[in-house]
């Protein structure tokens, strides 16, 4: 038999260990991976070697690691050294003989530790290890008083299933009555640890400086979400980032100076949708074309800006998932082009030009424009793989392989029209979504990554897309079980991390709407539509509950079906008496000796630590039947 202090100790133990693991990548790995080691060292040396240093050494040598650490304490990083100083007091605690006080040190470290954890980890994996210490917590904290109460003793399993029941029925208890409280406390208008955001390694996009030839593709390779629309938006959208003007080598950059605009005036069909936006570490905003208004942004702290060529930039990058709200519309953007529009380099082969004035001849710039199109759709296809480039690579592109990514033909079709005379510049963002029917909502993802062109015509940017029709593989990888779970932990950010007061605000309003707007006759429709089915369902599982015990073999219905059928004999009440007071009734009784054998059962069952077997159990029914 296992006993309580062994029990206690194994469940401290996983509960520790769950500390560590959610503080990993918060934790200096300096000290945490060392200190991992020692703990699972010492968890060895409780169960075999029991060899313990003096508490005074140990209590000296965590004081003065503490003060090193709490030394490194500062503004920009006040996280670290606390995450640090806890999983060394767990390790010091952990190495040290156990008495039921230092597991109670050890739980109460832990629970703080993934308390703590929360300044950096607010998705779905803190729920896990909350759930996770939660239930294990509650579990070891009670066997420890069993410890603390009994000491080192043997458990009785009937002791050990009684006392898990009721552990593992507590916190799950706790965890619902402590909704109400998460919909109701006061609430700040941002999270607190905003303040300690630190900038570390993210998503990034790789479209939003520049964009080189055959780079593209590579991003095209990541699933990784950019972002998570919710609201309605066109068939094939097209997500813009930012705009590039010049060509330089093979990467495509901004030179001009952007200025700032004024929000759009808005025509034609408007679209208003939500964006939980992930962190990119970058300025740049993903917006829908044409972005007209960014009404607003939420968990930000900086400025926004509307540049030319329609898109928008912060004057800080994202380093923490942020929501946003914006307007876009079907009408292109009308900022006037500039010289550089029609500049190409100095060294583009003669090749391409002899190709703009052999499709441009007789022209105007429609029909310019359309010919370049149809150029592309004749003997060009989409692909990954990129042939090595004989001599200049988009002359390589243009008549030989005609195979590459959407930056070959968006910077192709971009020289051809400005050889034409007609303004282009380069678009970066993306393309296309992907429906989650799991949340209705829609999904942009790394693989989406996307270049196409504008032409200035008739006073409008037009969008020129020749890039052949195609799907990323990778995105034929995404399944429903990944759609699942970006439900989930759209679902967590939406409805757990980004519950604000506002939300609450508006809850409580609606509350308050719906209980004055409460009649007496709406009254009755809903206890006839919601509390009678409930009374009537409590009725049939109440009866459901009398029939089983009542049919169940067990050795209490055995015995109260012994009493019934010896009352009917006797012409007595046995119900009030005790079994050794029933044994004495039915002295002298032909069927004494059947009496006293279910009797026996049913005291054993009752209040020896010895169980009664299914075997014993099936012959007390077949001997009830002799009585």
């Amino acid at each position: 038999m296992v006993s309580a202090r062994k029990v206690s100790l194994t469940l401290t133990y996983l509960v520790s260990l769950g500390c560590f693991f959610s503080l990993q990548g918060i934790a200096d790995e300096v000290f945490f991976f060392p200190l991992l080691l020692l703990f699972i060292l010492s968890i060895l040396n409780d169960w075999k070697f029991k060899t313990y240093p003096p508490r005074w050494v140990l209590n000296a040598g965590g004081v003065v690691v503490s003060i090193i650490i709490l030394s490194q304490l500062s503004l920009e990083n006040p996280v670290q050294p606390f995450a640090n100083m806890i999983l060394l007091l767990l390790t010091v605690k952990s190495l040290e003989e156990k008495r039921p006080r230092d597991i109670y040190q050890m739980l109460l470290l832990s629970l703080f530790g993934v308390a703590v954890s929360t300044t950096f980890r607010l998705d779905i994996s803190f729920l896990m290890f909350f759930l996770y210490e939660l239930f294990l917590g509650t579990v070891a904290f009670l066997f420890t008083n069993l410890f603390a109460n009994m000491g080192d003793k043997p458990l009785q399993s009937e002791v050990v299933k009684k006392y898990t029941k009721f552990a593992l029925a507590f916190p799950l208890i706790i965890a619902l009555l402590s909704i109400p409280f998460f919909l109701l406390l006061p609430r700040t208008h941002t999270p607190l640890f905003d303040l300690f955001a630190q900038e570390k390694r993210g998503l990034t996009t790789g479209i939003a400086q520049e964009v080189e030839l055959g780079k593209v593709g590579n991003i095209q390779q990541d699933n990784t979400v950019v972002m998570r629309i919710y609201g309605e938006i066109p068939p094939d959208p097209y997500w813009r980032v930012s705009v590039f003007d010049t060509l330089v080598g093979t990467k495509w950059i901004t030179t001009v100076e952007s200025v700032e605009l004024e929000p759009a005036t808005v025509y034609g069909n408007t679209y208003l949708y939500t964006i939980i936006m992930e962190p990119t570490f970058d300025t740049y905003l993903p917006l829908l074309d044409y972005p007209m208004r960014l009404v607003r942004i939420e968990g930000f702290r900086g400025d926004k800006k509307r540049l030319r060529g329609g898109f928008y930039r912060l004057t800080k990058p994202l380093i923490k998932p942020v929501k946003l709200r914006a307007m876009s519309a079907s009408w292109e953007p009308d900022d006037p082009p500039m010289t550089i529009h029609l500049q190409v380099p100095r060294d583009i082969p003669d090749s391409i030009k002899k190709l703009a004035e052999d499709i441009s001849k007789d022209k105007d710039e429609l029909e310019r424009v359309k010919a370049v199109e149809d150029f592309f759709k004749r003997g060009f296809s989409y692909s990954l793989k990129i042939e090595k480039p004989q001599g200049d690579p988009i002359e390589h592109f243009l008549f030989r392989s005609k195979k590459g990514n959407c930056e070959f033909f968006a910077s192709s079709t971009a020289l051809l029209l400005r050889l034409m005379g007609i303004p282009a510049r380069v678009v970066g963002g993306y393309r296309g979504v992907i429906k989650n029917q799991y949340g209705d909502y829609y999904i942009v993802t790394n693989s989406m990554a996307h270049v196409w062109v504008e032409a200035f015509v008739d006073g409008r940017w037009i969008r020129i897309d020749t890039t052949p029709p195609y799907v990323s593989p990778s995105l034929r990888r995404i399944s429903k079980l990944d759609l699942i779970r970006d439900a989930l932990i759209s679902f967590w950010y939406e409805n757990v991390v980004d519950f604000s007061a506002q939300k609450q605000v508006s809850l409580l309003r609606n509350l308050a709407l719906g209980v004055k707007s409460l009649s007496l006759e709406n009254l009755k429709g809903f206890l006839v539509k919601a509390v009678y089915p409930i009374v009537i369902g409590l009725t049939v599982l109440a009866v459901l509950k009398i029939l089983y015990n009542l049919w169940y073999r067990s050795p209490e219905n055995l015995y109260r079906k012994t009493l019934k059928k010896l009352e009917s004999k006797l012409g007595v009440n046995l119900r009030d008496k005790l079994p050794e007071e029933v044994i004495r009734e039915v002295e002298g009784t032909p069927y004494f000796r059947e009496v006293r054998f279910i009797v026996g059962i049913y005291q054993r069952h009752r209040f020896s630590p010895h169980r009664v077997s299914r075997k014993e159990l099936a012959e007390g029914y077949r001997v009830l039947r002799k009585i």
